[in-house]
């Protein structure tokens, strides 16, 4: 009969480290990136940003798809300094491409001590 409280209570602990756990990442600012577009040898990433102002860098690495299973690197580690503002934005990055299929990672890192990540998008684009 004394199990039944502890299980409870053990339960109920459990309960309340996984929803601070949420809300400790989900919290704060948050980063998102539309659709890469291409366009007259300019690589165009639209941002939108809900936090407090930030510099950044944001860091490309870009790989044309040559087949199903393999892939060439047309752009590596090239890096575009941004400042992160509430609202919508665009990160710019000239890269001359040739028509056909791409992967491309975008790396977004605080212009810091340390130079930590804050977050990375993987996109795929085609360039008729």
């Amino acid at each position: 009969m004394e199990r039944k409280p502890l299980l409870i209570i053990a339960g109920l602990v459990c309960l309340a480290a996984v929803i601070g756990l949420i809300l400790v990442f989900t919290g704060g600012a948050s980063l998102t990136a539309g659709t890469s577009v291409y366009e007259d040898g300019v690589l165009t990433t639209p941002i939108h940003y809900n936090g407090e102002q930030k510099d950044v860098w944001f860091l490309y690495n870009i790989f044309r798809q040559d087949t199903l299973l393999s892939s060439t690197q047309v752009c590596e580690s090239e890096s575009v300094l941004g400042t992160l503002i509430q609202g919508d934005s665009v990160t710019e990055l000239q890269v001359e491409l040739l028509p056909g299929e791409y992967k491309v990672f975008i790396y977004v890192l605080e212009r810091d001590e340390g130079t930590k990540r804050i977050t990375g998008f993987i996109q795929n684009i085609q360039i008729t």
